[in-house]
């Protein structure tokens, strides 16, 4: 099967940098067809993966990386169910989506709420203290629910310095630090108790050792891990109104709305309750497929059609057969 494999290339233009990581303001990925189903690969390569080029020829060679063995479920998937003429999200719930901040004003922060959102995540600029001093002065405007994610660019004892000063109620107000500095369990587990904030694991879930309160799924890397695995294989019987131990946080890869409609159904099918950061079309210029995600806010709106969806607009693309 091989060599049915198509390709579409695409490009994704965002006014600003997306995080502190990259320079970019283009960012380029494809979409794939094979038989009735389609995919979506976007590699960000300054977080550490493979260029597209290289994942194009994985996607037609062995397959070795997380990216293209992802595609290919996400192909899967959409086929199954594109054959049965019935769409993916039938029965399901998706749930509820922060705000995605690239650049934190209080212009974008007073947009995000007018929009519904009750929880604004932000991507910190450098190694996020001036990020940090920006959200307590929002907090004094009434501003308190935020997620804050690092890319690993903090640094742990100038973040413990920051945190001294923060009230109780300040700290109450940060839902989750993610990846603020290069995970090492040992240390990650001494900053989580010394800052007194959760601390949410995303570039390295895989390898974490149950000392961060929230794990972060992209789709289009991990697979969704089911809330007994989440757990250590362990049922956990909550009682009512009992909060969950730990929590579990799916977000897209601020990629094509293909991709970002894929973690939408991946997080709706695995009963995932968590607020999660699947609105990600606004990041980018409109074009005919954001347009079918309706306008940004909390509320994911599942596109029409089979499978994943964009039926239409997916046919009349002009597909390119990928060569070996």
């Amino acid at each position: 099967m091989k060599d049915d494999l198509w390709v579409w290339h695409y490009a994704l233009e965002s006014g600003v940098r997306l995080n502190s990581r990259t320079g970019r303001v283009v960012y380029r990925g494809a979409l794939v067809r094979q038989g009735n189903g389609y995919g979506c690969v976007h590699p960000w390569p300054e977080l550490g993966d493979p260029g597209l080029e290289e994942c194009l020829s994985d996607l037609v060679g062995e397959r070795k990386g997380r990216l293209v063995r992802r595609t290919m479920a996400c192909v899967a998937a959409d086929a199954a169910a594109r054959e049965e003429g019935r769409s993916l999200f039938e029965g399901l719930e998706v749930p509820d989506s922060h705000a995605t901040l690239p650049v934190l004003t209080e212009e974008a922060v007073h947009e995000a709420t007018e929009k519904g959102y009750y929880c604004i995540k932000v991507k910190a600029q450098g190694d996020g203290i001036d990020t940090l001093r920006e959200i307590r002065r929002l907090m004094q405007q009434g501003f308190w629910n935020w997620r804050v994610d690092f890319n690993e660019g903090g640094e742990v004892f100038s973040l413990l310095d920051e945190f001294l000063s923060w009230t109780d109620q300040e700290k109450m107000g940060i839902d989750f630090l993610e990846d603020p500095v290069p995970y090492d369990g040992g240390l990650w587990e001494y900053f989580g108790k010394e800052c007194g904030i959760a601390l949410a694991n995303d570039r390295n879930m895989h390898r974490d050792r149950r000392d961060s309160l929230v794990l972060v799924t992209k789709p289009a890397v991990n697979e969704v891990v089911d809330f007994v695995t989440l757990h250590g294989g362990k049922e956990v019987i909550l009682a009512p109104g009992q909060e969950r131990p730990r929590g579990q946080v799916v977000t897209s890869y601020m990629d094509h709305p293909l991709g970002q409609t894929f973690a939408a159904w991946e997080a709706a099918r695995s009963d995932v309750v968590d607020l999660c950061g699947l609105q990600t079309h606004g990041l980018f210029k409109p074009d005919e497929f954001t347009e079918r995600l309706g306008e940004v806010g909390p509320r994911f709106c599942v596109p029409e059609g089979t499978g994943l969806g964009f039926d239409d607009l997916l046919e009349r693309l002009p597909w390119t057969k990928l060569q070996p």
